[in-house]
């Protein structure tokens, strides 16, 4: 199975008024979605979240026509800057586990992937509530053989970025590692929100972080403050997960 996984797209309405956002934003979230539907055979994208800039409705318009633009099945969950209502109403056919919350399981083959929603209104940080850990638990207790994805927009472990590792997964972080941690084969976290690659080992489980396409932060380790913007060339991963337990990830660097 071939897996791509992308975050951070701060989609807005209004380019050059959105704060750190580029300018191109849109035209480089429209370019990334034409090159994963001409990815061959790519089977499922994860979208971690941030999925518009300032959670307005006329901002989940033009997510939607971004979107209509990929060709791939998806899986998307909110971040900090998403708004619930708003982005269950863009993607209406996801079946939601939940009347409020938007999270779910997707299943094929011998891979399957919970997407868990983060989101804690009027928060940077992300917090997993007791409900859905319980949900998650149960969803973990079924027979399985194959790989078990984790996808949600705040890392649930630090970075070693100083100031960026303060609002991360601030409620659910140790009760997602436990559950995780009883699986036969290492699992996957996939996330975003630091806005920057990077690969980590939570517990038994591995941690790969997507970085945006709207901009992306320099590597300042350990920065007190928050670090400039860069212009590094934008990345995403291709995850391919075999029926023997292989597990390879490729990094791509689409022209945007």
């Amino acid at each position: 199975m071939r897996l791509a996984h992308i975050s951070d797209l701060h989609i807005t309405d209004a380019p050059g008024t959105a704060g750190l956002t580029r300018p191109d934003a849109v035209t480089r979230a429209r370019a990334l979605m034409a090159d994963l539907s001409a990815f061959p055979d790519l089977d499922l994208v994860v979208i971690t979240g941030d999925t518009v800039n300032d959670a307005r409705p006329e901002e989940y318009t033009v997510l939607a026509d971004v979107l209509a633009g990929l060709t791939v099945p998806f899986l998307i969950v909110p971040g900090n800057h998403d708004d619930r209502a708003l982005l269950r109403g863009c993607v209406p056919d996801r079946p939601y586990a939940d009347p409020d919350l938007l999270f779910h399981a997707w299943q094929q083959d011998h891979v399957r992937v919970f997407a868990l929603d983060s989101l804690s209104p009027g928060e940077v940080g992300g917090r997993l509530l007791p409900p859905q850990i319980d949900w998650l638990e149960c969803q973990l207790a079924r027979p399985f053989d194959g790989h078990t994805l984790v996808a949600l927009h705040h890392p649930p472990c630090a970075a070693g970025m100083g100031r960026l590792d303060g609002p991360i997964l601030i409620e659910g972080a140790g009760d997602l590692g436990d559950l995780l941690d009883t699986e036969t084969l290492p699992a996957t976290i996939l996330c975003g929100h630091l806005h920057r690659p990077f690969t980590a080992r939570f517990g038994h489980s591995m941690v790969w972080a997507a970085t945006s396409t709207a901009f992306q932060f320099a590597l300042d380790l350990g920065a007190p403050d928050e670090p400039p913007t860069v212009t590094e060339p934008f990345q995403y991963a291709v995850h391919l997960l075999d029926d023997a337990g292989g597990h390879v990830v490729h990094h791509r660097f689409p022209d945007l």
